[in-house]
Protein backbone atom coordinates (compact mmCIF):
# COMPACT_ATOMS: atom_id res chain seq x y z
CA UNK A 1 0.00 0.00 0.00
CA UNK A 2 3.07 2.20 1.11
CA UNK A 3 4.67 1.44 -2.75
CA UNK A 4 1.56 2.60 -4.14
CA UNK A 5 1.23 6.02 -2.30
CA UNK A 6 4.70 7.10 -3.40
CA UNK A 7 3.83 5.99 -7.23
CA UNK A 8 0.91 8.29 -7.19
CA UNK A 9 2.59 11.27 -5.73
CA UNK A 10 5.54 10.73 -8.05
CA UNK A 11 3.17 11.49 -10.97
CA UNK A 12 1.21 14.15 -9.75
CA UNK A 13 4.67 15.73 -9.29
CA UNK A 14 5.09 15.36 -12.94
CA UNK A 15 4.29 18.64 -14.99
CA UNK A 16 1.12 19.37 -16.36
CA UNK A 17 2.50 19.13 -20.06
CA UNK A 18 3.44 15.78 -19.31
CA UNK A 19 0.65 13.13 -20.68
CA UNK A 20 3.15 9.93 -20.87
CA UNK A 21 5.17 8.22 -23.16
CA UNK A 22 3.73 8.45 -26.85
CA UNK A 23 4.39 5.60 -29.38
CA UNK A 24 7.46 5.81 -31.66
CA UNK A 25 6.25 4.93 -34.88
CA UNK A 26 8.70 2.89 -36.98
CA UNK A 27 8.92 4.03 -40.31
CA UNK A 28 10.55 2.43 -43.61
CA UNK A 29 12.02 4.83 -46.30
CA UNK A 30 13.62 3.76 -49.61
CA UNK A 31 16.11 5.64 -51.05
CA UNK A 32 16.64 5.76 -54.95
CA UNK A 33 19.48 3.43 -54.72
CA UNK A 34 16.83 0.98 -52.44
CA UNK A 35 18.63 0.74 -49.65
CA UNK A 36 15.84 1.50 -46.83
CA UNK A 37 16.23 3.50 -43.65
CA UNK A 38 14.23 2.94 -40.61
CA UNK A 39 13.23 5.04 -38.51
CA UNK A 40 11.54 4.64 -35.00
CA UNK A 41 12.01 1.86 -32.90
CA UNK A 42 7.84 0.71 -32.00
CA UNK A 43 8.04 1.38 -28.32
CA UNK A 44 6.58 3.57 -26.35
CA UNK A 45 8.90 5.94 -25.16
CA UNK A 46 8.77 9.23 -26.74
CA UNK A 47 8.74 12.29 -24.14
CA UNK A 48 8.34 15.90 -24.63
CA UNK A 49 11.29 18.52 -24.76
CA UNK A 50 11.18 21.87 -25.99
CA UNK A 51 11.37 21.35 -29.66
CA UNK A 52 9.35 17.73 -30.06
CA UNK A 53 8.97 14.08 -29.14
CA UNK A 54 12.48 12.52 -28.31
CA UNK A 55 12.59 8.53 -28.11
CA UNK A 56 14.22 7.59 -25.01
CA UNK A 57 15.37 4.31 -26.49
CA UNK A 58 16.09 4.87 -30.05
CA UNK A 59 17.18 8.62 -29.73
CA UNK A 60 14.94 9.37 -32.35
CA UNK A 61 13.63 13.32 -32.59
CA UNK A 62 10.02 14.35 -33.98
CA UNK A 63 10.39 18.14 -34.08
CA UNK A 64 7.14 20.24 -33.74
CA UNK A 65 6.01 21.85 -37.24
CA UNK A 66 7.22 25.28 -35.50
CA UNK A 67 10.10 24.59 -33.00
CA UNK A 68 10.65 27.89 -30.68
CA UNK A 69 13.98 29.75 -32.51
CA UNK A 70 15.51 28.74 -28.55
CA UNK A 71 14.73 25.30 -29.66
CA UNK A 72 16.23 26.04 -33.32
CA UNK A 73 19.23 27.73 -31.89
CA UNK A 74 19.77 25.06 -29.05
CA UNK A 75 20.61 22.24 -32.11
CA UNK A 76 21.78 24.13 -34.41
CA UNK A 77 24.88 24.35 -32.02
CA UNK A 78 24.77 20.74 -30.91
CA UNK A 79 24.50 19.49 -34.82
CA UNK A 80 27.48 21.97 -35.36
CA UNK A 81 29.09 20.55 -32.48
CA UNK A 82 28.26 16.98 -33.83
CA UNK A 83 29.19 17.55 -37.55
CA UNK A 84 32.53 19.50 -37.32
CA UNK A 85 34.67 19.22 -40.07
CA UNK A 86 38.16 18.28 -38.95
CA UNK A 87 41.19 18.48 -41.23
CA UNK A 88 44.69 16.01 -41.08
CA UNK A 89 47.06 15.74 -43.76
CA UNK A 90 45.37 18.22 -46.33
CA UNK A 91 41.76 15.95 -46.50
CA UNK A 92 38.89 17.19 -44.63
CA UNK A 93 36.83 14.66 -42.42
CA UNK A 94 33.04 14.55 -40.60
CA UNK A 95 33.54 12.14 -37.94
CA UNK A 96 36.08 10.23 -39.40
CA UNK A 97 34.69 9.90 -42.95
CA UNK A 98 36.31 11.99 -45.81
CA UNK A 99 34.12 14.36 -47.18
CA UNK A 100 34.87 17.38 -49.82
CA UNK A 101 35.82 20.50 -48.25
CA UNK A 102 32.55 22.42 -47.07
CA UNK A 103 31.89 25.95 -46.85
CA UNK A 104 31.05 27.19 -43.38
CA UNK A 105 27.71 28.97 -43.39
CA UNK A 106 28.81 30.82 -40.26
CA UNK A 107 31.93 33.37 -40.77
CA UNK A 108 34.68 33.09 -38.21
CA UNK A 109 33.32 37.15 -37.24
CA UNK A 110 30.66 35.31 -36.02
CA UNK A 111 31.71 32.25 -34.28
CA UNK A 112 31.73 33.26 -30.74
CA UNK A 113 27.82 33.53 -31.15
CA UNK A 114 28.02 29.68 -31.01
CA UNK A 115 28.76 29.69 -27.44
CA UNK A 116 25.68 32.18 -26.58
CA UNK A 117 23.18 30.32 -24.69
CA UNK A 118 20.30 32.51 -26.24
CA UNK A 119 20.22 32.93 -30.22
CA UNK A 120 22.16 36.06 -31.60
CA UNK A 121 19.95 38.75 -34.34
CA UNK A 122 21.61 36.74 -37.35
CA UNK A 123 19.86 33.37 -36.54
CA UNK A 124 16.97 34.31 -37.57
CA UNK A 125 17.67 35.51 -40.54
CA UNK A 126 19.90 32.25 -41.06
CA UNK A 127 16.65 30.36 -40.49
CA UNK A 128 14.47 32.24 -42.51
CA UNK A 129 16.38 33.44 -45.42
CA UNK A 130 18.33 31.40 -48.15
CA UNK A 131 22.07 31.76 -48.47
CA UNK A 132 22.49 34.41 -50.40
CA UNK A 133 20.07 36.41 -48.68
CA UNK A 134 21.75 35.73 -45.66
CA UNK A 135 25.22 36.61 -47.39
CA UNK A 136 23.98 39.84 -48.04
CA UNK A 137 22.65 40.76 -45.04
CA UNK A 138 26.04 39.68 -42.80
CA UNK A 139 27.91 42.06 -45.57
CA UNK A 140 25.16 44.73 -44.72
CA UNK A 141 25.33 44.39 -40.65
CA UNK A 142 28.49 42.48 -39.64
CA UNK A 143 31.01 42.68 -42.43
CA UNK A 144 30.89 46.17 -43.84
Amino acid sequence: MKGEHNRLDAIRAVPSRWRGFRLCREVRLTLQNGEVLKRGCGRRGLYPFDGGWRCFYCGRYLYESVPSLQAMWFHFRLAREYWRVQSANGRDFINGVPVPGLPDPVPQALQSDLSEPDPPEWFSVFVESEEAEFKRYLKQKYLH
